[in-house]
């Protein structure tokens, strides 16, 4: 009786063996089933959907393999769909020819040559630019290849860039910006030519030409069409962003990135707001201690050789970096060191009694040391950025009551016979101290640079031109879009840069952070508004019967404004991108077209961005981009 129980437990040890064992190996056979069924399901959804241009508009569709269709991919639809087709951003702003055959192109035969035009030599600063460029065409071209693991198969590409101007390599705010692209195919070659003035126009043909390159899921290859021409050129001179990198630091990496991104789109301007009474994160060799007392941190300095690079960076890309010293308010940390009375209502509490917001700090415009202090500032600059054609002189939110609990201010106001009560004194400081300033900036550059002001009690004021030459300065609207301001400052003859925050400030629609629910600005800004902040419609919606055609050419440009109160390197991606875009569209086309007929481009310029590494924020479900004209409430089309 043991015997038949040991037996019978060996039986039944046997038999659980043998279950688990061919549980196991039926499980595999599943699973290799499963790896099966997946690689067929990957092939199934490639072979399974066509694109079809239906009223210019790309429709996904089943692909039936009817006898003579052909399946297309989205990004070929997109080649070949659109008026124009390309899904090109900005759209150009005059002639555009795409030809409809698409063909394939070898990502390793691609060749960039260099043809200074009139047999000028080129200058060694612009021919290392077109080095550059150059070198990032050919990585982001081969790079995409390689990352859909396309066929080194297909027609070679020649690209070739002539210059007239081969010798300026520096951005200014009146360079030449326009170019002629040509492309067409001759055995087997696919020969491109970029005509342009300056580099920078050859620049912007090479960042088009890169849009008309496109992977092919379908045939596993990148592709292009076989023929084209574009001739463009933008509307407005200045087109760009304004970041603010003292309210919270930012490191260069992610500058860097963020100009990147902005080259993609044609933008050639990036107003840098670099101090702020938060803190003095620019190396100051003229003034160390400005950088000592002023940085968050030892690892939260902008360099002085960081920010050369950086500037020669953008250069590159096309850009210009301006860089804001904002005086007299708007100044605190970092001047900590400075002798007594130079700086006013420092870190004063309560705040909102002094400033509009913690931590408050002002110059005194009656100080010496305060422009002794303030030309080397200008000096550093000078040599890091090269101020002698533009900079930025700040000028916002002067705060009088500050000034008045100055006794040495209140001294110089008796001294002078002013009453102190009387705001004319005030705008009498002010003056002194701006006009100081400039003559500081024309000391240190040997020039007149032209000079930016933000828009302020002083340049709403009707005495404002004795104040402010119109030759010399330019205001930025940061007000509303439909201020009375705007009016006058154009009948005075002010050129304009426009960030009115209705439309341009990325920072709005968040929480407080000095109060509860929504912050100042709220709304938030979608890309939807920005795109349709028309500044000539705004002009002649405030200016009225007084319009007159010369206004227009007042209108300098545009610049989104990010403010960094509630904003790090972890959130500035999704902050500005895709909205930038919005703008760049904007100031290089000003389409009279509503934001509904770009829609489908900036859902594809979205999708580049995010290829490039920026993590732009989603515009609407994947779905829409892949259906063409069927989300859009075409309603709205009667609200805009």
């Amino acid at each position: 009786m043991l015997e038949l129980n040991r037996i019978q437990a060996k039986s039944w040890k046997f038999i659980i063996l043998n279950t688990f064992f061919l549980l196991v190996l039926h499980l595999q056979t599943i699973n290799a089933e499963q790896c099966l069924k997946t690689e067929d399901i990957v092939r199934s959804i490639r072979g399974r959907w066509t694109y079809k241009c239906v009223n210019q508009k790309c429709h996904k569709t089943l692909y039936k393999g009817e006898q003579g269709s052909q399946q297309i991919s989205l990004n070929v639809c997109k080649l070949k769909c659109g008026d124009p087709p390309g899904a090109l951003w900005p759209l150009p702003n005059g002639h555009v020819s795409i030809h409809d055959r698409i063909i394939p192109i070898n990502p390793n035969n691609i060749n960039i040559e260099s043809v200074s035009a009139n047999n000028k030599d080129i200058d060694w600063k612009v021919g290392k630019l077109f080095l550059e460029l150059r070198k990032s065409f050919l990585t982001r071209i081969v790079s995409e290849a390689t990352t859909r693991d396309a066929r080194a198969e297909g027609n070679g590409l020649i690209i070739r860039l002539q210059v007239h101007d081969t010798i300026s390599g520096r951005p200014t705010l009146d360079m030449d910006e326009s170019y002629h692209l040509h492309v067409d195919t001759v055995d087997n070659k696919i020969v491109a030519n970029i005509e342009a003035q300056s580099y920078f126009g050859s620049r912007h043909g090479l960042e088009t030409l890169s849009q008309l390159v496109a992977y092919d899921d379908v045939s596993n290859s990148l592709v292009m069409p076989a023929k084209l021409e574009i001739r463009d050129r933008p509307v407005y001179k200045y087109r760009g962003l304004v970041l603010d990198t003292a309210r919270n630091f930012i490191p260069i990496e992610d500058i860097r990135r963020t100009i990147d991104a902005m080259a993609t789109v044609k933008l050639n301007i990036f107003h840098w707001h670099i101090t702020d009474s938060h803190s003095f994160p620019m190396e100051s060799k003229t003034f160390p201690n400005l950088t000592i007392y002023g940085a968050y941190g030892p690892d939260k300095i902008y360099t002085q050789k960081e920010i050369r690079d950086l500037v020669e960076f953008a250069a590159w890309k096309g850009v210009k970096i301006i860089p804001e010293f904002d005086a007299p308010a708007h100044t605190g940390e970092g001047w900590q060191w400075a002798p007594p009375g130079t700086l006013i209502c420092l870190n004063d509490q309560p705040w909102y009694d002094h400033c509009v917001e913690p931590p408050c700090g002002q110059l005194n415009p009656v100080n010496e040391n305060v422009y002794k202090i303030l030309s080397g500032i200008q000096t550093d600059m000078h040599e890091m950025f090269d101020l002698s054609d533009v900079f930025h002189m700040g000028g916002d939110e002067v705060q009088f009551k500050c000034w008045n609990s100055s006794k040495e201010v209140v001294e110089f106001i008796e001294s002078k016979g002013w009453n102190q009560s009387d705001s004319k004194s005030m705008f009498r400081i002010w003056d002194i101290f701006q006009s100081r300033a400039y003559s500081s900036l024309q000391q240190v550059t040997n020039k007149s640079p032209q000079a930016i002001l933000w828009t302020s009690t002083l340049t709403e004021r009707e005495d404002v031109t004795e104040f402010l030459d119109t030759n010399k300065y330019i205001v930025q609207i940061w007000t509303t879009g439909t201020d009375a301001q705007i009016k006058d400052l154009a009948k005075k003859g002010y050129r304009m840069i426009f960030s009115n925050y209705d439309a341009l400030y990325l920072d709005c629609g968040f929480g407080g952070w000095v109060s509860g629910g929504n912050n100042w600005c709220s709304p938030y800004k979608p890309w939807q508004t920005i795109y349709s902040n028309d500044m000539v419609q705004l002009v002649k919606q405030v200016t009225g019967s007084e319009y007159k055609t010369e206004m227009t050419q007042l209108i300098y440009g545009a610049a989104a404004a990010l403010w960094t109160e509630q904003v790090d390197e972890q959130s500035l991606d999704g902050r500005v991108w895709p909205r930038l875009a919005a703008l760049a569209e904007r100031l290089w086309t000003n389409p009279s077209t509503p934001w509904q007929d770009a829609e489908f481009r900036m859902l594809a310029q979205r999708e580049r961005l995010v290829r490039m590494n920026i993590e732009a924020e989603a515009l609407e479900p994947e779905w829409c981009r892949q259906h063409e004209g069927d989300c859009p409430d075409l309603r709205s089309l009667n609200r805009n």
